[in-house]
């Protein structure tokens, strides 16, 4: 895919930016073209050869409409996380690295749900605080919005999902224990 100056862009591990400038540079082996990126997360500008972008797994950021699909998965049902710590992570990490929204969203709201239900280690907690970084700032980006405001929405998304999914869980329990 090529890119074009001003055009949103997610690197797989630097993060959302845009694409600031396309540099020719002269080299023995003749002239190289480079997306230069900015990746304001990070304060960062990044050199990213053309022919290797695919590669490197740069890729648009998501669409607007993306970004419903993502508020619906972080306030969905979360799927059980392993009790197996290295298993746990394993699982979530391959997540978050994918840079994909969705997955990425899929891991936040597992983890979120896992700290409010159990223990987080140090290094779930990490994944949960770089998932989220992650997510908010291509939120952010899209939404030309700031990075802390996409933090607050996920945050309240978290929160309303939380709270639903609990007073869902007590009422099974309600009924379960009317039954019996």
């Amino acid at each position: 895919m090529q890119f074009s100056i001003g055009d949103k862009i997610v690197h797989p591990h630097h993060g959302p930016g845009r694409v600031v400038d396309v540099e020719h540079r002269e080299f023995l082996e003749g002239k190289k073209r480079y997306y230069v990126l900015e990746i304001p997360a990070h304060g960062m500008t990044v050199h990213i050869p053309v022919r290797k972008a695919a590669e490197l797994g740069l890729r648009p950021a998501m669409p607007r409409a993306t970004v419903a699909r993502v508020f619906y998965t972080l306030g969905s049902k979360p799927h059980r996380l392993s009790q197996d710590y290295k298993e746990r992570q394993e699982i979530v990490w391959e997540k978050i690295k994918t840079g994909r929204p969705i997955a990425t969203a899929e891991a936040v709201r597992d983890l979120n749900w896992r700290k409010r239900r159990a223990h987080l280690t140090k290094r779930d907690s990490e994944l949960l605080q770089r998932g989220q970084d992650f997510l908010a700032a291509e939120m952010a980006l899209v939404l030309d919005t700031d990075v802390s405001e996409a933090n607050k929405s996920i945050e309240s998304a978290l929160d309303v999902a939380m709270v639903t999914l609990m007073e869902r869980e007590h009422r099974q329990q309600q009924l379960t224990a009317a039954t019996h």
